[in-house]
């Protein structure tokens, strides 16, 4: 997890896709990886972000860089980093090959204050956020989120695209396929599996496996008739998330280390 050969390494260009609540979270985590010299240095370039109100705009004193496809044309073949920061599973999957296929580099951000065991394994693009545990010998895939306040056990195996929500606790020995979600302070029971594109509604207690493509819910989980689909969200659904000042304090250098 810690690289101690960051120590002497120059910031690494970073642009975050998605400009909304979630892409100034990793904004604020990635600059506070850098005032920890084990880390690294992020230079965060600017935003990503498909919405209008936002062309040309700057937010905590990073532009907007413009719309997904105006980026590619305009910076492919960049030496770059990206980071999804994008809420919906869905979503964070697309976005993450359509850069990954034009040569840009997965960032893992992962704040300081966590507790990573040296033998757990994050995969690239992957967040974790602040006040969150990752247990020995547990492994993370591609472009998860971690949610403030999550923890995932020992041995557990967290497939690529999952979302843990704040205060999930998925405990030793679990197996969460790629593109589940895991809602805000549910608990997965040590050793259950939970499938691919399942979703344990917030607050829920899974005490057995959960099929693919199930949601769900109560205490302890049952699974009921209808799954939402998260499939037609968009970067952000909100273009009044935040303002954009050119007057706000810039965010300084971010960074992590290498994979």
């Amino acid at each position: 997890m810690n690289n101690p050969s960051a120590i002497n390494e120059a910031p690494r260009p970073l642009v975050i896709i998605g400009a909304g609540g979630h892409g100034l979270e990793v904004m604020w985590v990635a600059a506070r990886m850098s005032l920890d010299p084990i880390f690294g240095c992020w230079n965060v370039l600017g935003f990503v972000d498909d919405r209008p109100a936002l062309r040309g705009k700057v937010i905590e004193g990073v532009p907007v860089l413009g719309s997904v496809q105006e980026f590619l044309a305009n910076y492919r073949g960049r030496p770059w980093y990206f980071h999804c920061a994008i809420g919906s599973n869905v979503q964070r999957h697309k976005l993450a090959e359509q850069f990954e296929a034009e040569g840009f580099l997965a960032a893992t951000i992962m704040d300081p204050m966590t507790v990573i065991s040296p033998r757990a394994v994050l995969g690239p693009g992957t967040y974790v956020a602040p006040r969150c545990y990752v247990g020995p010998y547990a492994k993370v895939g591609r472009h998860v989120l971690v949610n403030v306040g999550s923890s995932i056990g020992h041995h557990a195996v967290v497939g690529d695209y999952v979302q843990a929500c704040p205060g999930a606790r998925i405990n030793g020995h679990c197996v969460i396929e790629k593109m589940a979600f895991i809602g805000s302070n549910a608990v997965v029971h040590p050793g259950k599996k939970v499938g691919h594109d399942a979703t344990v509604a917030a607050g829920s207690f899974v005490v057995r496996d959960v099929a693919p493509g199930t949601l769900v819910v109560g205490v302890p989980a049952v699974a009921v008739h209808q799954t939402p689909s998260f499939a037609q969200e968009t970067l952000e659904s909100d273009p009044a998330t935040h303002p954009a000042d050119s007057n706000a304090l810039p965010s300084g250098p971010a960074s992590f280390p290498a994979e």
